[in-house]
């Protein structure tokens, strides 16, 4: 069988590809992300915007209520530069130091000065709770370099909710027994370093 060949060829005509459409989508898409990307980055801000700190204002406490000053020095990491890490606390006279992560002796030793002073304060019947409170305000001062992770821990120690004489771990027992300071303000400060020059 032989082939036969076609002798209709197709003429094809050459049309110029309108790109208007095209340029009109692309540039309607490019003014949807464009104005889509600012209105999300306008609003985003606004979510995260913190208030300005307000500095050296004079603590407030109540007429008849005892103030208690918890001065917080140091770290608990080491450096490259520095051997075991070293913090104290220095609550009027009493200074207790801490050598490395796991001592937390300075922690006991500020617990033992917060129960005597939870002992001897006047007290007076927390709205919330059973529990009777001291009139008692703590500020806690702490370096601008001390890590959070300290100031938590404190924080933990004076809401009595954490025992430093059994590895920081949670207190256990009767509620009544806990000796909470409730009324507490932070501040921090320069280095201690820094200060003394």
């Amino acid at each position: 069988m032989g082939r036969r060949k076609h002798q209709h060829a197709v003429e094809v005509e050459e049309d110029d590809v309108d790109l208007n459409p095209l340029i009109d989508v692309i540039v309607l898409i490019m003014a949807f992300f464009i104005l889509g990307g600012k209105l999300t980055k306008d609003v985003r801000t606004e979510e995260i915007t913190v208030p300005p700190t307000k500095t050296a204002a004079k603590l407030d406490v109540q007429k008849d209520w005892q103030l208690i000053i918890v001065n917080v020095y140091g770290k608990t990491q080491a450096s490259a530069n520095q051997g075991t890490p070293e913090g104290s606390i220095r609550v009027g006279t009493d200074i207790w130091k801490t050598h490395g992560i796991d001592d937390f002796s300075a922690y006991i030793g500020l617990r033992h000065m917060l129960d005597k002073v939870y002992d001897h304060a006047e007290k007076y019947q927390d709205p919330k709770s059973p529990m009777q409170l001291p009139k008692v305000t703590l500020e806690i001062r702490a370096d601008a370099d001390t890590q959070y992770r300290i100031i938590q821990e404190i924080q933990q120690i004076v809401c009595d909710s954490i025992d430093p004489n059994n590895k920081m771990l949670p207190k256990q027992g009767d509620p009544k027994s806990m000796r909470p300071f409730v009324n507490i303000n932070f501040t921090a400060r320069l280095p201690f370093k820094e200060q003394s020059n």
